[in-house]
């Protein structure tokens, strides 16, 4: 089980899009790493994208995007670990180290969005803009539009769990019901476990 699977496809879909999984490219898995989880997206509620978005994303950014392809880089499918949350250098080394042209599956001819806009999740940014900028600036060259992190994913979903609303088949959503039920993670900050 991948949690962040289902974290990125429940913050999706709770946000309008129609979602499927893209095709990836057959490769020798003893020779190259595997792809990085990647979704098509679809929002039927917007007629054409917006081209003027910024390089950093956020919920409503994403919401004016009509066609893309998302892919993801998290803690599960990586060496990522809490300590390079405090670390901008260790952060972009990791990322660098990570994300290539070879593991992101946006370039796929048999991709049926490959003309899309194509957007990666990360499990955090840099801090300080300059080294957010290197690392965009290198982000941007693997044919990467948008970024967004992890944490605003998080952020919009647990915005977005109403203590009401019934979360039968989706356990993220129950998941994050129960969380904020039992005061253990609030909006927007996400002070999960806060002394």
């Amino acid at each position: 089980m991948n949690i962040e699977y289902d974290l990125v496809r429940a913050y999706f879909e709770g946000i309008g899009f129609l979602i499927r999984h893209a095709k990836k490219k057959s490769r020798e898995v003893e020779k190259k790493r595997p792809l990085l989880p990647v979704f098509e997206i679809i929002n039927p509620s917007v007629s054409e994208s917006t081209l003027d978005l910024s390089f950093r994303l956020f919920t409503g950014d994403v919401m004016r995007i009509k066609r893309g392809c998302v892919s993801f880089l998290g803690w599960h499918d990586s060496s990522f670990s809490h300590a390079l949350l405090n670390s901008d250098s260790r952060l972009i080394k990791f990322l660098r180290k990570e994300l290539n042209e070879e593991c992101l599956a946006f370039n796929d001819p048999r991709n049926s969005l490959m003309e899309s806009y194509n957007i990666l999740i990360v499990p955090a940014l840099p801090k300080l803009e300059a080294k957010s900028k290197e690392l965009f600036d290198y982000l941007k060259s693997l044919s990467i539009d948008g970024v967004l992190t992890m944490s605003s994913v998080l952020e919009n979903l647990l915005r977005n769990t109403l203590e009401n609303s019934t979360s039968s088949g989706n356990s993220v959503f129950h998941m994050l019901k129960l969380l904020k039920a039992y005061g253990l993670a609030s909006e927007p900050q996400l002070d999960i476990f806060e002394k």
